[in-house]
């Protein structure tokens, strides 16, 4: 770090050097043009190796970028291989330990700013949900949601994947016509 402060205090002070010797009526000697090559090669060089050093700190983090996120999946797989290991428990046993595994898998992935988006009894909102399907209903106001068939997700505020859902339509009419007939 010493020598890069060093060249750029000489850096720094040779032009001063020139203009304080009157004008810049010295020409560079041969050993000035050197002494700037060498320079110019240093930091090349230094770059260079800069650049190199970019690109390595890329390619780890996009290697294990995803490591404290993995960390925080293991328990849930953990707890998952245990629920298939229970071959004589009952069924209600089984669906409690999948239950506790997927509340915990939630938790720990809400630490890293995933969250489900609420979608039943909600208005249709085309920004956080894609409509798969109408169904005609009654007393309950059109464009509502219905149903989900997919759950979706925002990751820090911002939408991850709309979900998939079901909306309330206005009752077809076209069947009462047919019955005053």
């Amino acid at each position: 770090m010493e020598d890069k402060e060093v060249l750029h205090e000489e850096a720094a002070a040779a032009p001063e050097t020139v203009e304080a010797s009157g004008e810049g009526a010295e020409r560079e000697t041969p050993e000035d043009a050197a002494e700037l090559r060498n320079r110019l090669a240093y930091l090349m060089a230094e770059f260079d190796n800069f650049r190199k050093r970019v690109v390595r700190e890329r390619e780890a983090q996009a290697a294990y970028g995803n490591e404290k996120l993995l960390l925080a999946v293991l328990p849930f797989l953990d707890n998952l291989e245990r629920a298939m290991g229970q071959t004589d428990a009952s069924a209600d046993a089984i669906l409690s330990g999948v239950r506790m595994a997927y509340d915990s898998l939630m938790n720990d992935l809400g630490k890293f700013g995933l969250e489900q988006v609420s979608s039943e009894g909600k208005l249709f909102d085309p920004s956080l949900h894609e409509a798969v399907g109408a169904v005609p209903a009654t007393g309950v106001p059109e464009g509502a949601v219905l149903s989900e068939s997919r759950k979706g997700y925002m990751l820090n505020g911002r939408l991850l994947r709309p979900a998939h859902v079901l909306v309330a339509a206005a009752p077809s009419t076209q069947g009462a016509n047919e019955r005053e007939d």
